[in-house]
């Protein structure tokens, strides 16, 4: 009896093993983009679909920061991924489709795609929809409100232009090294950190107090770079496109009160259902790692009823994920 029970533990891990080394095989076929180490993940997860996440659709600057410059895709660069992904049998579907999916519990027949863009860029507009027009792709963008009012604080961009810039620059009292490329990312990496641990409800005055040295105007980007609520309601008629909720002012919601996130999703949904005059059903937090949000934000977010909610990481969609609607995951689209 014995022999027999480790008889069928040896089979057991042998058939495990080549369901594995299978599974790893159709991935890689599958998804040809990515890294070794995500492919393996995906096999691991029985992966039935991806939702990528994107925020520019414009050229990269080969100079610049790559914590900024791994937020772009080339529209070239999208373009070609749609047509690989179309020669090896991907469909494409759209946030409604993919909520019909996760419910169902089942696989489909074809493993898909889903792009998603965040916050509400003017190249969303200019450089993204035509390349989805051409090729016929569903894909949805999660707007914060105060891009399109053009309020909202880029300070991502303005940190990276003022390091660029300068071979040293003086924040907060404390001087930072610039001249090297290294010590470029190093300071942007460093200030990052400090600056998305500031209460989010004194953002500017914050920012201005650590970059008193500096004369900053904090909302020059944001006029340069937003869609214009014009776009906006012109973009969701386009029966490819989603319009979805990110917030009001893309704040860091797990510093925000229970009362003060409620605010922040329930405006920004408000103020785009009445530009667009269509309910809206989709959700991404802003920044949305585990260091942004959690099981309180889970929670919260519940009371809105969307159909999908998305965080930034966690890899691929299975058919597992209808017990994580709250917090979906996506995979960057690098170049």
């Amino acid at each position: 009896m014995q022999e027999k029970v480790v008889l069928m533990r040896i089979i057991y891990k042998i058939l495990h093993k080549f369901e594995n080394f299978y599974w790893q095989k159709i991935v890689k076929k599958q998804y040809p983009m990515l890294t070794s180490f995500s492919r393996n993940r995906l096999s691991k997860e029985r992966a039935i679909g991806l939702v990528y996440m994107l925020h520019h659709i414009t050229e990269k600057n080969p100079n610049g920061i790559p914590t900024n410059e791994d937020l772009k895709v080339s529209p070239q660069f999208l373009e070609t991924i749609i047509i690989k992904y179309k020669k090896q049998g991907f469909s494409f579907v759209s946030l409604d489709e993919l909520s019909e999916i996760i419910a169902s519990g089942k696989a489909p027949e074809h493993p898909f795609i889903a792009f998603t863009i965040d916050d509400g860029y003017l190249d969303n507009y200019t450089e993204a929809l035509p390349v989805f027009k051409r090729q016929q792709v569903p894909f949805t963008i999660f707007v914060a409100t105060d891009f399109i009012d053009q309020k909202a604080i880029l300070w991502w961009d303005i940190l990276e232009d003022l390091i660029l810039k300068n071979d040293s620059i003086l924040i907060g009292g404390k001087e930072y090294r610039c001249h090297t490329f290294q010590e470029k990312w190093d300071a942007y990496r460093i200030l990052r950190k400090i600056i998305l641990c500031f209460d989010p409800k004194k953002l500017k005055e914050a920012l201005e107090e650590l970059f008193s040295f500096y004369n900053i105007d904090w909302n020059e980007p944001i006029r340069r770079q937003a869609m214009t609520w014009e776009q906006i309601k012109a973009i969701s008629k386009h029966p490819l496109c989603t319009i979805g909720g990110h917030t009001v002012s893309h704040a860091v919601l797990n510093q925000l009160s229970e009362e003060e996130f409620r605010q922040e999703v329930s405006k920004g949904i408000e103020k785009l259902q009445a530009a667009i005059g269509k309910p809206i059903h989709h959700f991404a937090y802003p920044y949305g790692s585990p260091n942004e949000i959690g099981e309180r934000e889970y929670h919260l977010i519940r009371e809105f009823g969307f159909k999908t909610v998305f965080s930034s990481y966690g890899g691929c969609i299975t058919s597992e994920n209808k017990y994580q609607i709250t917090h979906l995951p996506r995979v960057y689209l690098h170049e």
